[in-house]
């Protein structure tokens, strides 16, 4: 049996462990502490402001019908015309190459899926403002839509169809973005880089990248099931701002994050986060398709890329070739991923 004094010292070294394990006992960064306990509080605040007294009016304040029924208006205001369906048939034909190239197949997939966002959007803006007033029933879909802008949220029936947004107003403004992409693209020509995160369909936008690469090569005589897609980060790491023009084969892509890792610039690999910082803005991507026995396979790390920061299988795009000088099991256990967006 081992000494009193022996059995003491076991028990002071257990009670001097600490209370909660580092996230580095599992091979996570410490900030991962910081992303759970930032989870728990927005947890915090979602159950407390759906629990909050509906009622209003009393002492001069707005009642809730008022506050939205403003909301509603201001919105309307700012909401983007739906394209013209016939005026896109033109337009597209211009685009370079004419409306069969498959970026451009996807411009129109595009359009047509964010004209019934834009019609949506109104119906219900509309609606809502006549339910207020009382010349229609406040029923169904209606009440929903009432109590989620109340409290800064977003109407089901508009997710149901479009994207994910912490509220109303980020929401709101990805409408716009979006709008405004697809517009400038059909009206004066493909952008030098592209906003991956604006679009509906990330993987049709990839496969129509690969599909023209692959036709570029017609006289090498490439098998479209032969190439894949390869991925590199400028260097030295531009933004958007500063393309000067778009690459001869390929894509630009902008707008992504790194979560659970940084990217240096000067070293040109993936790097340790820095303490507290959970998420880093990628500079510009350079995304083309090469022949699966030209793609490099040393010092990469396939990050995978999600819409959103729930990495869900609806939420899955791809996966990009990160440059390292890591061992990529590194950051796997470190949960490296992609987002399209942080918000």
């Amino acid at each position: 049996m081992p000494e009193t004094s022996e059995i003491n010292e076991w028990r002071a070294a257990i009670e001097r462990l600490p209370a909660q394990e580092s996230p580095e006992i599992f091979g996570l960064h410490p900030n991962a502490d910081l992303t759970f306990r930032t989870l728990a509080v927005a947890d915090l605040i979602t159950v407390v402001m759906s629990t909050m007294p509906k009622t209003g009016g009393g002492g001069g304040g707005k009642t809730p019908e008022e506050a939205v029924d403003e909301i509603c208006k201001d919105l309307l205001g700012k909401v983007p015309v739906e394209f013209n369906i016939e005026v896109v048939k033109e337009l597209l034909k211009k685009l370079p190459g004419g409306s069969t190239q498959p970026l451009t197949v996807h411009l129109r997939q595009e359009i047509d899926r964010l004209n019934i966002i834009i019609g949506l959007t109104t119906k219900t803006l509309k609606d809502l403002r006549l339910a207020i007033a009382g010349t229609i029933a406040l029923a169904g879909d209606l009440v929903d839509s009432l109590d989620n802008l109340y409290n800064a949220g977003i109407p089901p029936t508009w997710l149901r169809k479009s994207w994910e947004s912490s509220n109303i107003g980020s929401w709101f403004q990805g409408l716009l973005l979006r709008f405004d992409q697809l517009n400038k693209w059909l009206n004066t020509g493909r952008p030098k880089g592209y906003w991956m995160t604006g679009f509906f369909n990330p993987q049709g936008f990839l496969t129509a990248m690969k599909q023209e690469v692959n036709r570029k090569h017609a006289s090498d005589k490439w098998a479209l099931d032969d190439v894949v897609m390869a991925s590199e980060v400028t260097h030295p790491p531009k933004d958007f701002e500063q393309l000067r023009e778009s690459p001869s084969e390929g894509v630009y892509v902008y707008g992504l994050y790194l979560e659970g890792v940084s990217w240096s610039g000067k070293e040109n690999k993936l790097v340790d986060s820095e303490p507290k910082k959970l998420f880093t803005p990628l500079p510009v991507l350079y995304v083309t398709g090469v022949q699966q026995k030209d793609k490099k396979t040393s010092n990469q790390f396939e990050a995978p890329c999600y819409r959103v920061k729930a990495r869900t299988g609806l939420n899955f795009i791809s996966t990009f070739a990160l440059r390292t000088e890591d061992p990529p099991s590194k950051w796997v256990m470190r949960g490296v991923a992609l987002l399209c967006t942080i918000d």
